[in-house]
């Protein structure tokens, strides 16, 4: 499953509930920072951070265990959820927020846990989300999160992933 969304949007919080109904979760923005220190630092050798980042949520999608969710601006890594698609069967849930409500999330969370903490950079990757992302990334399901809190959102997400993760049963002969 992929939560995609600008800054802001409740991905984190939304993966954390999914976690908290046991699929799994993994906040690679941690991951990030751990391995290259800052969000200017991964910035400055993202053509090569982007491969290593995208290998290993590759091997940790790859393990066994529960779907698997990850979050994206669906900015740097359209080409990398394009090849997702066609390997797996995804999900794609795109949290929507105004600007002003992505402004007030960015401001009061805590800091050193995301990429993009400075909100004076939040309003050109959120533009960029609304000019790029929005009318060219097919979902599956949008969500406004302004409306539903995480807890909600990701009820109804994993409730969709359990009836996608159930096999179907076999269509009923026909009667003559």
């Amino acid at each position: 499953m992929v939560l995609l969304g600008a800054p802001g949007s409740g991905k984190t919080a939304v993966g954390e509930e999914l976690a908290r109904r046991g699929l799994r979760w993994r906040e690679w923005e941690l991951w990030m920072l751990e391995r290259w220190g800052s969000g200017e630092a991964f910035v400055a050798v993202k053509a090569e951070a982007l491969p290593e980042l995208h290998g290993a949520i590759r091997a940790w999608i790859g393990e066994p265990g529960a779907p698997a969710a990850i979050e994206s601006t669906g900015l740097s890594d359209a080409p990398f959820l394009d090849a997702l698609a066609a390997e797996h069967r995804c999900l794609v849930v795109r949290l929507d927020v105004s600007y002003e409500d992505a402004l007030a999330r960015v401001t009061s969370r805590p800091r050193g846990r995301h990429l993009g903490d400075d909100p004076r950079g939040l309003r050109r990757v959120f533009q960029a989300f609304q000019q790029v992302v929005v009318p060219a990334r097919p979902v599956d399901l949008v969500v406004d999160t302004a409306r539903l809190p995480p807890a909600h959102t990701a009820a109804l997400v994993a409730g969709i992933v359990r009836r996608r993760a159930q096999p179907r049963p076999a269509p009923a002969a026909r009667r003559r």
